[in-house]
Order: C-alpha cells, then sequence, then structure tokens
C-alpha cells in the first residue's frame, strides 16, 4: 500500500489535489474497466461522477507522476473529499480537505463505491 502524507497544513476547504487522468465518457470507461479486469498485473485507478448531467470517469490508471491516484481510501475517517470543478467547458476531478489537515496525516478519501460486487472483492472498502 503506498501512502501519501501531507507535507503541508490544509484548512477545510482548501485544494489538495487532481485527480488527473483521462477524462472518458461512461461507455469507454466501462470498455476500459473490463479490459483492466481480465489482466491482473494492472491496477485500476477509475473514479466514476456525473457531471452536468453526464456520465464520466476519470482513467488514472496509466502511471502519471501525479500522486491524486495514489490516495489511500477510508470510509469512516477521510480527511479529503473529491469534487468536480469546470476549466474551459471540461470537468475536473480535485480533492479538497474535508477538515483541517496537519503535516504528516496521510490523505484519504471514500472511493465512495456501495455495490455489493466492490464490497465482495474488497472488504477493506467498509473501513
Amino acid at each position: 500500500m503506498v501512502q501519501r502524507f501531507a507535507t503541508k497544513p490544509f484548512k477545510k476547504g482548501d485544494f489538495v489535489v487532481e485527480y488527473a487522468g483521462d477524462l472518458v465518457e461512461l461507455k469507454e470507461a466501462k470498455f476500459r474497466e473490463e479490459t483492466y479486469q481480465k489482466d491482473i498485473s494492472c491496477g485500476c485507478y477509475m473514479y466514476f461522477f456525473s457531471h452536468r448531467g453526464k456520465s464520466y470517469c476519470i482513467d488514472a490508471t496509466r502511471e502519471s507522476g501525479k500522486y491524486g491516484r495514489l490516495l489511500n481510501h477510508s470510509r469512516t475517517k477521510p480527511n479529503c473529499v473529491t469534487k468536480t470543478v469546470e476549466i474551459a467547458e471540461k470537468a475536473y476531478l480535485i480533492l479538497v480537505a474535508a477538515r483541517d489537515i496537519a503535516v504528516g496525516e496521510e490523505l484519504v478519501y471514500d472511493y465512495g463505491d456501495r455495490s455489493k460486487e466492490a464490497i465482495q472483492n474488497n472488504p477493506w472498502l467498509k473501513e
């Protein structure tokens, strides 16, 4: 498990990091997800969300050097939350501080997946 820690203090609502990757529509995202599931050596870093009434996904599976994709999950004690922002008519997914965060705290957010299949395959999603 890779962990990312705050190197500076954050106030509630501060920008923490972008969840960077390919912005794809739902059909393409489902295709990619199925492809990744066939290759056990490949991780899957996909975040599904709605923006302006349309379903999208940020696919951050490919290594980019950006660390937003590496933040860990916490359902019960997240200190970051996702937020969609629009710049030049394009949606971006960012993580902002859900509360004040001190230097040295691990940065975590709730992945939000509550599907029965996901919980069965990844019981840590309940934590």
